[in-house]
């Protein structure tokens, strides 16, 4: 187990502006020794207490949905909504699993599809750039992961420092180096020693030079992260892509692709395209569990209109 950063020790934390972060954690954690379908059961009723509510993120899943899935009728887009909110709840209470209690049970019954891929990346000897997304099962993703490969990974921290230090703190349990975006030079070196690390580049970050362009998912114009692409290109890293979801009756899967030949090329659309449509190839195994809740699509190229109004 890694040594705790000194900025997470929790002694940094004791401000009464923390306090109501620490009663989220107590409450987190009592929450942790449920039974598992206690807890879902409660993401369940979470999710559906939110979706009524509607306010800012209802608006962020019916654009995104709308747009991705217009083929849909607006009953069948309705219904996906209202599983997005449910599934990703449960993803919530799922996590504290992760943070305070035995996972172990659930890597019995890990399904494990491609691992013939991941192997054949390390085989290399290049390193390894596993490229993911955001699905619903968030922290509970990591210890899966993990009993597949050595879960190595880079991660935006949280505005909330408290929850961030918490966070990193948990991961510490089942995961080896997390690298911030500010340690891309520290994370491009440990790839090139033969390492293994996951990233998900799948939310808007604007675009520009140094951040993005726009290529299309599900045919819609989305700022996409020309990152990895530049990551690959200088490790030499073999890539591929790491997805994870919640099965039925308690089992959990994750999914290798085969790997990316010939990624990168010199043509950074056709980069971010071929990303993005890994991505919506792996959102489609469950729609629901994807984190529509994300702004995806807030830059918009220039005179078209927001998804979100």
């Amino acid at each position: 187990m890694r040594p705790i950063d000194p900025s997470h020790y929790y002694r940094n934390f004791l401000h009464p502006r923390y306090w109501a972060t620490w009663l989220l954690l107590f409450v987190l954690y009592l929450i942790s020794f449920l039974p598992h379908k206690t807890k879902q059961a409660l993401g369940t009723w979470l999710g559906m207490r939110l979706y009524k509510l509607g306010g800012s993120r209802y608006k962020v899943a019916r654009g995104n949905i709308r747009a991705c899935f217009p083929n849909l009728s607006p009953d069948e887009q309705e219904e996906m909504i209202r599983k997005s909110f449910i599934s990703n709840a449960v993803g919530y209470m799922e996590s504290t699993v992760a943070w305070w209690r035995d996972f172990t049970p659930f890597l019995k019954t890990l399904q494990v599809h491609g691992k013939e891929h991941l192997d054949e990346a390390k085989a290399r000897g290049k390193g390894v750039l596993l490229i993911g997304a955001h699905f619903s099962i968030i922290d509970f993703a990591g210890p899966l992961a993990n009993h597949v490969t050595t879960f190595n990974y880079m991660y935006r921290p949280q505005n909330n420092k408290l929850l961030n230090a918490f966070i990193e703190r948990s991961r510490r349990r089942y995961s080896g180096i997390g690298f911030t975006k500010r340690e891309l030079k520290e994370m491009m070196e440990f790839i090139k020693e033969g390492n293994v690390v996951w990233y998900a580049p799948d939310q808007d970050s604007g675009v520009g030079p140094k951040r993005g362009i726009f290529a299309p998912l599900f045919g819609v114009p989305a700022a996409t992260l020309t990152t990895p692409a530049w990551i690959a290109r200088e490790t030499g890293a073999t890539v591929l892509q790491l997805s994870q979801f919640r099965e039925e009756n308690g089992v959990y899967s994750v999914h290798y692709t085969p790997i990316y030949e010939g990624y990168p090329s010199d043509d950074e659309v056709e980069n971010c395209s071929r990303l993005n449509k890994g991505l919506e190839d792996a959102i489609m195994i469950h729609p629901e569990q994807y984190l529509w809740l994300h702004r995806r699509f807030k830059t918009r190229p220039e005179g078209e209109p927001s998804l979100y109004d």
